[in-house]
């Protein structure tokens, strides 16, 4: 399975692992290296930041729904 068919099932911390080892390879590596490193950057970059922006999503719905929770109790109590 190449690399560019994983990238949906990789974890955030995998995206920035695979992006450093990319950033070394483009730098460093061998010619076709290279030529995979700059193709592939790219696209785990836009993964990376997809899977960063769901999740500082899923962060501003949790602290909202938690509010709310906290707002009916306490006007419960009251």
């Amino acid at each position: 399975m190449a690399i560019v068919d994983r990238i949906p099932e990789l974890s955030e911390k995998e995206l920035e692992s695979f992006i450093a080892n990319a950033v070394r390879l483009k730098d460093e590596g061998s010619t076709a290296q290279k030529q995979q490193a700059e193709e592939l950057l790219p696209l785990l970059s836009a993964a990376l930041e997809e899977r960063r922006a769901e999740r500082v999503a899923t962060q501003v719905e949790t602290r909202r729904v938690n509010t709310r929770k906290r707002a009916e109790a306490k006007a419960t109590k009251a």
